[in-house]
């Protein structure tokens, strides 16, 4: 995850980092997460943007040939280089405020963003340098902070410069020339919880106490069962979307 160059210094980049330990205390939630996309992951070469300590990457890298994991923490990237060979993960240090010229051989068969492009207040121009990095037919995989409606000042505090419905994400990649395969809702119960803390001026995984997030490891099976229910609406979107 990294920020739009108006971001007031990197403030909510830091707050996303510090938090990466804590949220090592959520496997299951990353396994939840790449579960939403894996049927539409294309067997080949992977580009993966704001890949932090790599919680996600683990849950698909034996599904695909080579990952090229992108972030700006150069901590992280050295965990990764330590964790996989890197014919099967490349880690590269690029700052997505910049013109991506670290990544600009890269032709990827899917690129993936999760909590990424809420963080760019020109999302549109993001869109399309995702575009470039992509193969014919590639695929755009992307996951958002769902329900306009809740933003608020925990997502100023994590630096979202706004939080999206499925129809407006939708719009958004159509656009900029891509098909849309699916837009899903994630996680009602997250939604629920986050609905009473979003007035904090916090970033949402530090306001819950690591021995509750054990505790909602724990419970992650049986919550990732509510996505299927018809209606109820999500913390997060998952949208998957084809360059024509």
């Amino acid at each position: 995850m990294t920020l739009d160059p108006e971001s007031t210094l990197d403030r909510p980049n830091l707050v996303y980092h510090e938090a990466q330990d804590r949220m090592a205390l959520l496997p299951n939630y990353y396994g939840w997460i790449a579960a939403r996309f894996a049927r539409f992951l294309p067997r080949g070469t992977i580009l993966e943007l704001g890949c932090g300590a790599g919680f996600v990457l683990r849950h698909y890298v034996a599904k695909v040939e080579h990952v090229v994991a992108v972030d700006v923490n150069d901590a992280l990237l050295e965990r990764l280089g330590r964790e996989y060979p890197r014919q099967r993960v490349e880690p590269r240090r690029v700052d997505l405020r910049g013109d991506w010229h670290e990544i600009a051989d890269v032709q990827a068969d899917a690129v993936i963003a999760l909590d990424v492009l809420e963080h760019f207040q020109d999302d549109a121009a993001f869109v399309r340098k995702l575009g470039a990095r992509l193969s014919p037919r590639g695929r755009a995989i992307v996951k958002v902070p769902a329900q306009s409606a809740l933003y608020g000042p925990m997502d100023q505090a994590s630096g979202h410069y706004r939080r999206y419905d499925a129809a407006p994400l939708r719009e958004l990649f159509e656009r900029e020339g891509f098909a849309t395969l699916c837009v899903r809702p994630m996680n009602p119960a997250g939604a629920w919880g986050y609905r009473r803390k979003r007035a904090e001026s916090t970033n949402y995984s530090k306001s819950i106490s690591p021995g509750k997030l054990k505790v909602i490891n724990a419970l992650m099976p049986a919550l990732a069962l509510l996505d299927h229910v018809p209606g109820l609406k999500g913390l997060s979107l998952v949208g998957v979307f084809e360059r024509r």
